[in-house]
């Protein structure tokens, strides 16, 4: 780490479709592989996502093993649960249990069938995997989605709850101000449409009851904000990426140690959210933000470390002093 030099390099067919993780933890390396237009063996030109889940040896790159989920994975992360297995889900919201060692299968449960998702699942501390799933591959602004819990031993539904809008973001698990256990905070919206509004909620990690909601702001123009600048997309073309981004609605969120909760928005504002009256919802004056003017991935979470915050826009970082 010191000199920055390369200790391997291994060629895959591809690397994540999209903006996934790659995650790493008792010698395995995890990524989403091999993105390709197919569906369940089938061409499917409008679905070009990571038909495996790849472990490879983090010492020598070498591939240990290829799981093919039932349906592809998009913005992939695995957890590791610290106990020689793993969980994620696939795109239909379908979360899964596998072995870190060899990649087999020890449960699978949820999904809808032929539907879309960007979100991404998270394994909790309470031992519990929370993915997110829409019901059918067209989204929109106000198609209604799930949250799910399951539990790690054996994959058994916990619970399920209901948003109204796509749930289309990785969520956070932490305590809240004013609430006691754990929460559930969960982004939703439909990223990539003109007037769609977007929410963030926070839901009791325990039971899935809604404990607070922030209504953030609906996308404005015909792209998301920095996305459509003439410049900005000349300049991610001279840097060899895709010159539009198309992220998520929101970035992942961040809950700190008193419970607050830090997101980006699509439409350039940075929050920190925090129901501090207790009324379940937290509105304007429980609110700070600072207005990037660009979006967030959706895969980009505010980092936090003693006396310091630091998150990225599409095209900047920032950093806050506390």
């Amino acid at each position: 780490m010191a000199a920055g030099d390369v200790l391997w390099k291994t060629k895959l067919p591809s690397t994540d479709g999209n903006n996934g993780w790659v995650t790493v933890h008792e010698g395995v390396v995890l990524t989403g592989s091999d993105a390709r237009a197919e569906y369940k063996g089938q061409p499917r030109e409008d679905r070009y996502a990571d038909q495996f889940v790849t472990g490879l040896n983090a010492s020598n790159g070498k591939v240990m093993w290829n799981f093919k989920p039932d349906a592809p994975v998009w913005n992939f992360m695995g957890s590791f649960a610290g106990d020689g297995t793993f969980t994620f889900q696939d795109y239909e919201g379908k979360a899964y249990r596998c072995r870190v060692d060899d990649g087999s299968l020890i449960w699978k449960n949820g999904g809808f069938e032929n539907s879309w998702t960007d979100g991404t699942s998270l394994l909790g501390p309470n031992k519990v995997v929370y993915a997110v799933s829409n019901r059918d591959s067209n989204g929109g602004r106000d198609a209604p989605g799930d949250v799910s819990a399951y539990r790690l031993e054996d994959g058994k539904l916990l619970w399920r709850t209901e948003v109204p809008r796509p749930p289309n973001n990785l969520p956070a698990i932490g305590k809240l101000v004013g609430l006691s256990g754990l929460s559930l905070v969960q982004p939703i919206g439909q990223q990539c449409q003109q007037g769609a509004p977007t929410d963030v909620y926070a839901l009791d990690a325990q039971s899935g009851e809604v404990q607070w909601i922030f209504n953030g702001p609906s996308q404005k123009g015909r792209f998301q904000a920095g996305d459509g600048l003439p410049e900005a997309q000349a300049q991610r073309t001279l840097a060899g990426v895709r010159p539009i981004t198309l992220p998520n609605p929101w970035s992942a969120p961040t809950i700190d140690s008193n419970g607050v909760v830090f997101i980006g928005s699509e439409e350039g504002p940075f929050y920190a959210l925090a129901d501090k009256d207790g009324d379940g919802q937290v509105t304007t004056a429980e609110v700070s933000s600072f207005d990037t003017h660009a979006c967030f991935s959706g895969s980009a979470a505010a980092a936090i470390a003693p006396g310091m915050l630091v998150t990225t826009s599409i095209d900047a970082m920032y950093v806050f002093a506390h």
